[in-house]
């Protein structure tokens, strides 16, 4: 559920600087996103995930510390309704099941974003798509 009126709020987790960035400022020129956190390794986003209470992780599966996917399955154990949409350069189908396998809701290969990622939003988070068409 969306606590902030009319925004999703979601934490960004990637290790790289410029992807991070980029992710940001195409959430932040669409609109109706308040960006609450952002992390660049996996204890990170373990810590900002309690303190922020987001409504969205997006989680680069590459991450120092504690992988994508180990941050997923520790997430998915207090956080069962949370979504998680994982991301990465690399694809594949047994990445994509490996990823849902751990609890994540969604994978985006990163050569796909930002249109895939928008789709994978919207349909975890349809009234949200209803307000902006």
């Amino acid at each position: 559920m969306v606590s902030s009126p009319g925004k999703i709020r979601v934490l960004v987790a990637d290790d790289s600087p410029t992807a991070l960035n980029s992710i940001c400022a195409f959430l932040e020129m669409e609109g109706g996103f308040e960006i609450v956190g952002t992390a660049s390794d996996g204890v990170n986003v373990l810590q900002q995930a309690e303190a922020l209470r987001p409504d969205l992780v997006l989680l680069d599966i590459n991450m120092p510390r504690l992988s994508g996917l180990e941050v997923t399955k520790e997430l998915r154990k207090t956080y069962t309704m949370l979504p998680i949409i994982v991301f990465s350069e690399i694809a594949g189908t047994t990445l994509w099941a490996e990823c849902i396998g751990h609890g994540a809701t969604a994978f985006v290969h990163k050569s796909q974003m930002p249109e895939q990622l928008l789709r994978e939003v919207w349909r975890l988070f349809p009234g949200y798509r209803k307000t902006r068409e």
